[in-house]
């Protein structure tokens, strides 16, 4: 199923942030299981999606921790969020080539990652991470679909996520 457009995906409510925000709370700081776990699956998933990897994923690791810790910590504060999700996005599609039709496979890997290393995992966490994932990828393409200049340049608030997924 292709990712749906922002009109469509609200913000997740406060009860499926915080079942995100418990699902990682397990993970010590500086932990790079989780991601991992996603890269792992991902290219089981989608093999076709390692030629856009170093070949050492080492360094990717802890980036793609780094910055899926800060974004689930700053879902308090969506709009700056929102924000640096479509600077990620216009990144991702200018530097790296990520396509829309990546972002499902993205999805299913990070969702079966957390359901692999969390031990309270159920099936409205699940959900939540679903909600989530889904708010999290259209704000990541609307930024990929509007001119760089609107998305470039620093962010406006105090949400800061980490530089890269990718």
């Amino acid at each position: 199923m292709p990712p749906r457009s922002l009109s469509n995906v609200p913000l997740p409510d406060q009860s499926a942030i915080e079942a995100v925000r418990i699902s990682c709370s397990e993970l010590p700081a500086g932990s790079t299981l989780l991601a991992e776990r996603f890269y792992q699956n991902l290219f089981k998933m989608a093999p076709d999606l390692r030629s856009m990897f170093a070949e050492n994923l080492h360094p990717q690791h802890k980036r793609m921790a780094d910055a899926l810790l800060q974004v689930v910590h700053y879902l308090d504060a969506p709009d700056d969020l929102a924000h640096q999700l479509r600077v990620l996005g216009a990144q991702h599609r200018r530097e790296y080539g990520v396509e829309p039709r990546h972002y499902p496979y993205v999805g299913r890997a990070l969702i079966r990652a957390v359901s692999e290393i969390s031990p309270t995992w159920s099936s409205s966490m699940s959900s939540s991470w679903v909600l989530v994932y889904e708010w999290i990828t259209a704000n990541m393409l609307a930024g990929a679909e509007e001119p760089d200049q609107r998305v470039s340049g620093a962010g406006r608030g105090r949400a800061r996520p980490a530089r890269s997924y990718r």
